[in-house]
């Protein structure tokens, strides 16, 4: 238990006393009502003492039952705003509204100075998409983005397994936890009133922050974004404050998984249809070189590709900007070592080495397309150099600094914008081109095999 019991449950109540005891009878009725918790499950109560209400929340680490204790000092005014009904976005732009709408939802019931949408990029990195704030002279971050390294990975685990994590007072000193075996800590991982790390500490107070609370956008199992609140002084907030704060986080990213999977669904079906029509053009043509100038017109729309080079056994068919012979060669040699039917790059010179000079810096490539015994093809779609620019929220080269004692790391102290442009990059492939990619090759052997199937009718 936590070396200040007795502040508030009473001078018999000490740790010494209650260690290796019964529970306490003010909480029987709470174990009783939770007994059925399961490990990581929570159950939510309330208990009564002479001179305190507390809410309790129990949880289950597996090893042994936790009770967080909360004590009501003041009961919260009445919440107006209900568990959001909003029905499923129809597109990215009403998404972004009742994202919005969230925000400032959570900032009304949680009185917090700004409350913002931090949402996980592929690479790790994090950029805040939607912010809302009291006062212009807070600074925004809205389009910043920061580095995977701000929040680490065992963090990123615990939003995972939590509804919310709290720190109300970000200068308060920890308190110890007394065991009946020195050094004895329990799993603390499903208990949101253990202290927080120094260095989290420092970091918000590099932001100006003192009181945080963060809630969890997860899907498929992963943690896509997190909804952080920020005060500029201490603020505690009841647990009634807080269900209510997740329900309406919950009931958003519900909207948002579905949302998601309709898109998908979409995005599938409008590739399908293409596929169809690319494929309408190889049969009607009866062979890839004939159709060549209508395909490779669809190849460059669909993929937004600046090039496109199809290569059928020493035969090349281009269109717009692609790679030389010699460049070609050396790139055929890294796919080929790598292994992969699929192969994406976004910075060719560097994940191609020794690649001669090319305009081309970016690219796609299907391997290995079996037209026929005799015959083998190689897609290649190709992107010229793009601008590359990010504004982070400090240098992202730059996410610890070393103290002048050697006394290991301190977060950034800087949060300014810092613009990053990088050369040599192509615009980004899109988290879905992989799967077009695939199913582009599936659709070419299958064009191959239904025109030969019409040149065999065609014969009988």
């Amino acid at each position: 238990m936590s070396a200040n019991v007795a502040d508030w449950l009473g001078e018999d109540m000490t740790p010494g006393g209650l260690l290796g005891q019964p529970l306490p009878h003010f909480l029987q009725e709470v174990d009783a009502s939770a007994a059925s918790l399961e490990r990581g499950e929570r159950y939510m109560g309330q208990c009564h003492l002479s001179e305190y209400e507390f809410d309790v929340v129990v949880s289950d680490n597996g090893e042994q039952r936790l009770f967080e204790l909360y004590p009501v000092l003041a009961h919260a005014r009445p919440l107006t705003a209900p568990v959001s009904s909003q029905s499923l976005p129809e597109d990215s732009a009403e998404l972004a509204t009742q994202c919005e709408q969230l925000l400032q939802t959570l900032q009304d019931m949680s009185g917090f100075d700004r409350v913002l949408y931090y949402r996980f990029l592929p690479e790790g990195d994090g950029e805040v998409m939607a912010e809302v704030v009291r006062e212009a002279s807070m600074g925004r971050y809205l389009g910043l983005r920061f580095p995977a390294s701000d929040i680490p990975q065992i963090a990123r685990e615990l939003y995972l397994q939590n509804p919310w994590r709290t720190i109300p007072h970000g200068e308060a000193e920890p308190v110890a936890i007394v065991s009946r075996e020195e050094g004895t800590v329990p799993n603390l991982s499903w208990v949101d009133l253990r202290s927080a790390s120094p260095i989290h500490v420092e970091y918000m107070t590099n932001m100006g922050v003192s009181a945080a609370v963060s809630l969890p956008i997860v899907l498929g199992g992963e943690l896509d974004a997190l909804i952080s609140c920020h005060a500029a002084a201490p603020r505690q907030l009841t647990v009634s404050q807080l269900s209510a704060m997740h329900a309406e986080v919950h009931a958003f990213n519900l909207r948002l998984r579905d949302y998601k999977a309709r898109r998908r669904l979409q995005v599938f079906e409008g590739l399908q249809h293409h596929f169809r029509q690319a494929q309408d053009v190889m049969v009607r043509h009866g062979s890839l070189e004939a159709a060549w100038p209508e395909l490779s017109q669809w190849l460059l729309d669909t993929f937004q590709a600046d090039g496109v080079l199809l290569q059928i056994g020493d035969t090349y068919y281009t269109q717009g900007s692609v790679l030389s012979t010699e460049a070609l060669a050396v790139l055929k040699a890294q796919v080929s070592q790598e292994g992969d039917s699929v192969w994406l790059s976004e910075q060719l010179a560097h994940d191609c080495p020794h690649l001669p000079l090319t305009a081309v810096a970016g690219v796609a490539v299907v391997r290995d397309l079996a037209l026929d015994t005799h015959h083998t093809a190689e897609l290649y779609l190709c992107r010229e150099e793009s601008l590359y620019q990010v504004t982070w929220g400090g240098s992202p080269d730059k996410p610890v600094d070393y103290r002048q004692d050697g006394r290991g790391i301190a977060p950034r102290r800087s949060f300014e914008a810092w613009v990053e442009q990088r050369l040599g990059h192509s615009r980004p492939w899109s988290p879905s081109a992989r799967l077009y990619l695939f199913k582009l090759r599936a659709l070419l052997k299958q064009a191959k095999r239904l025109s030969e199937e019409e040149g065999a009718r065609g014969s009988e």
